[in-house]
């Protein structure tokens, strides 16, 4: 897996305080397992924080209905107050399957792939839920939590060489810092007849 970001100014990494790396989930989670941690200050109340990897070996030009399941860890409270949005049900975690390799463009930061905005999903990704879990308000601890298209496979045809890029990603309307820990990503592929 890589990750990268999307949809702020460029040259604005460092104000934006942009992280993305590989650390142990907290202990009182009681695993001992690591997650791909993504961190960004979202100034621009329209952040994308995302990671991507290349799939290889699946039938070529044929149509697939993908099962996608994400497990991750957060911290933000559902039902809190924040800026521009809530810091748990403003914070989207989305996730799709492209031909493209989703990538940021270096001069714009705009997506090259279509995750929709936010809320609404787009034609290369679909909208699994929100960040917020049961954590108090007052000290939010990490939980883990789970989202899936259970009963809303999503649509993706392959191209001649049965090639796909997967993506998950959060879409931002809190207007703070998101740090959010991506444990477990799984995609079913299922050969549509």
């Amino acid at each position: 897996w890589t990750g990268d970001f999307a949809d702020y100014p460029a040259g604005e990494e460092e104000f934006y305080q942009l992280s993305l790396g590989f650390a142990r989930l907290p202990a009182y989670l009681a695993t001992d397992r690591f997650a791909m941690v993504l961190t960004g200050n979202n100034h621009s109340d329209d952040l994308c924080m995302f990671l991507r990897r290349k799939v290889t070996g699946l039938a070529p030009d044929t149509d697939y209905a993908v099962r996608l399941r994400v497990r991750i860890a957060s911290n933000a409270p559902a039902g809190a107050v924040g800026i521009g949005g809530a810091p748990g049900e403003s914070v989207y975690v989305k996730a799709g399957v492209s031909l493209l390799r989703p990538a940021a463009d270096p001069v714009t930061r705009l997506l090259n792939i279509d995750k929709g905005n936010q809320s609404v999903g787009g034609k290369d990704a679909m909208v699994l839920g929100d960040i917020a879990v049961n954590t108090p308000i007052e000290s939010p601890r990490y939980r883990f939590k789970v989202l899936e298209n259970t009963g809303n496979p999503f649509a993706f045809r392959t191209d001649e060489r049965g090639e796909a890029w997967l993506f998950v990603a959060t879409d931002s309307g809190f207007e703070g810092t998101t740090r959010v820990m991506i444990g477990r990503f799984t995609a079913e592929f299922v050969p549509v007849p």
